[in-house]
Formats: C-alpha cells, sequence, structure tokens
C-alpha cells in the first residue's frame, strides 16, 4: 500500500472529539480509539480495510465504509460552513 498520508479524503471529516480527518492516515488513527459496542462491532473491519487498499474502488470503499461507521456510532459533526445554515 502506498503511505496512508498521501490518500486524501474529501471533503475533510470533523468528528465530535476535535479531530478532523483529512487523510486515511488520520482515520487509521482515529478508529482504534472507539471501542466496540454490541451490536456494532465493524471498527476492526473498518480499520483493516483503511489499512490493505491497493486500487483506487479499495480506497473509495474503504472511505465509505469510514464514513458509515462515523455516522452510526454518531462521531461526525458538520463542517464548520455549514453548521450554522438552516435546514
Amino acid at each position: 500500500m502506498t503511505e496512508p498520508a498521501t490518500f486524501i479524503i474529501q471533503p475533510e471529516l470533523y468528528m465530535r472529539d476535535g479531530r478532523i480527518i483529512r487523510t486515511f492516515a488520520d482515520a487509521i488513527a482515529f478508529v482504534p480509539d472507539h471501542e466496540t459496542r454490541p451490536g456494532v462491532d465493524i471498527r476492526d473491519e473498518v480499520l483493516h480495510r483503511l489499512e490493505r487498499v491497493r486500487t483506487d474502488a479499495e480506497r473509495q470503499s474503504a472511505a465509505d465504509a469510514f464514513v458509515n461507521w462515523a455516522e452510526e456510532l454518531e462521531l461526525l459533526l458538520a463542517p464548520p460552513e455549514t453548521a450554522g445554515r438552516a435546514s
């Protein structure tokens, strides 16, 4: 795999704990900090997908899996430029 720091995540993701996920390296560092929860134990699968990407399709799939996992656990915040907008 190419260096995870070279795989950019666009748009960057704002997490509830204050971190901003800009690269796969950021995502890989973020995932292990979150305990697995009963019934929502896909953390390890998401981490392995991020760590093992080899193709563009795998990279997109791993990024999608990370976002879906983070959304399911309500770890994402709205980007600052949209946070104040009315829906």
